[in-house]
């Protein structure tokens, strides 16, 4: 079992550093902060107004963002 998780692990990081090129990983890249960034802010700005509730699955999706921000980082450099 472990070996499968290592060996999906080397695919996905061989598929984003050789078959992705520089432009496409930036772009992934990019789109994966604003998001998890825009969700962040939407978050803040609805627990900083006294009378809204904060809406937690915002804040839900922009750490996932920032998750796969993270493993497509390491993907790519690790």
């Amino acid at each position: 079992m472990s070996s499968m998780l290592c060996n999906i692990w080397d695919d996905f990081s061989n598929w984003v550093t050789l078959e992705w090129s520089q432009p496409v990983y930036i772009i992934v890249v990019c789109i994966f902060a604003l998001l998890g960034v825009m969700g962040l802010l939407s978050f803040f700005k609805g627990s900083i107004n006294k009378d809204k509730k904060p809406k937690w699955g915002v804040l839900v999706l922009s750490l996932l963002m920032f998750g796969l921000l993270a493993i497509v980082v390491a993907a790519k450099f690790a």
